[in-house]
């Protein structure tokens, strides 16, 4: 992972995948009431949601660039987590709304325009593949990668859209459209498991995905002159910036300054943990006030 890369936040394509979206919108909530599609006004209800998402990650991303202070000594690296949550509660919103006017079409379906739905469909499509391709490069960012699963759910909502037009083109089965919007609905839900698991783990201080504390633990008690490891914790400040404090107890001929430098550079090559603060303890000392405590917190 290149962390240069990772801190930059995605503010120009966020803002670039924001106007896209924020014009198609328009579009397609016009033609939704036009059509009396459901699907479509389903696909629209999401885009609003896309167009809040993605004003709602500008903010953070700018946020997230502020210098640390006083007040917030990690910086506000969190701002875009807490964006990313908003998100997916946003999402699982829609589903409810979309779940309910499902339900209300099934019992009273209603005709609608077909070939404005596919016109609408084909644009909107268009639309959310080209914001989403404006923020394809800055997906290692959670903030922005909310954002493109946003607009990734909606380029399919999109696809059920035409799909419904096509096919009422044709046929009179009105059922259709909100048996569509069902299933834009399961694409929501798919779509923002992950998103809500991850910001919810992030915000609550838990082990970031693909780092194993036992692993990293057995890794620091393997190094030469180490004896032992222990409370040793490993939680991440945004998507792309991990933290970890342990103790390590380390033999009397180590070198303290040089085994935390080794700590250093291997945390940050095999677990891209950034931030380390390690508590090096002598083996012939037993009580805390007998430590010769070193710290560290630097980035690789």
């Amino acid at each position: 992972m290149s962390h240069d890369h990772a801190h930059d936040t995605g503010l120009r394509a966020l803002a670039v995948a924001l106007t896209i979206n924020t014009v198609f919108l328009v579009v397609e909530v016009v033609g939704a009431l036009y059509a009396d599609s459901l699907t479509l006004l389903a696909d629209a209800v999401h885009m609003l949601t896309d167009s809040a998402s993605l004003g709602l990650a500008l903010f953070a991303a700018w946020v997230t660039a502020r210098p640390a202070d006083a007040k917030r000594t990690y910086g506000y690296q969190r701002a875009e987590v807490v964006a990313a949550f908003v998100n997916a509660i946003f999402l699982f919103a829609t589903v409810g709304y979309i779940l309910y006017e499902s339900v209300q079409r099934f019992q009273d379906p209603r005709p609608v325009r077909p070939l404005v739905v596919v016109g609408v469909g084909l644009l909107g499509l268009a639309a959310n593949l080209a914001a989403a391709w404006v923020l394809r490069e800055r997906r290692d960012v959670l903030n922005v990668e909310g954002a493109f699963v946003h607009l990734l759910a909606d380029a399919l909502g999109s696809v059920a859209a035409i799909g419904v037009g096509i096919a009422l083109v044709f046929t009179d089965l009105l059922i259709l459209d909100p048996l569509f919007a069902l299933v834009v609905s399961g694409l929501v839900i798919y779509s923002a498991k992950d998103l809500l698991a991850d910001s919810l783990n992030i915000l609550l201080q838990g082990t970031p995905r693909g780092v194993s504390v036992a692993e990293v633990t057995e890794y620091l008690r393997d190094l030469p002159g180490v004896l032992d490891v222990h409370d040793v914790h490993v939680w991440a400040l945004s998507s792309t910036d991990y933290s970890l404090s342990a103790h390590i107890v380390v033999a009397e001929d180590a070198d303290p300054d040089e085994l935390l430098g080794v700590c250093r550079t291997r945390l940050g090559r095999e677990f891209d943990i950034d931030h380390a603060t390690i508590q090096v303890e002598s083996a012939s000392f037993s009580h805390v006030a007998d430590f010769d405590c070193y710290q560290i917190d630097g980035k690789h």
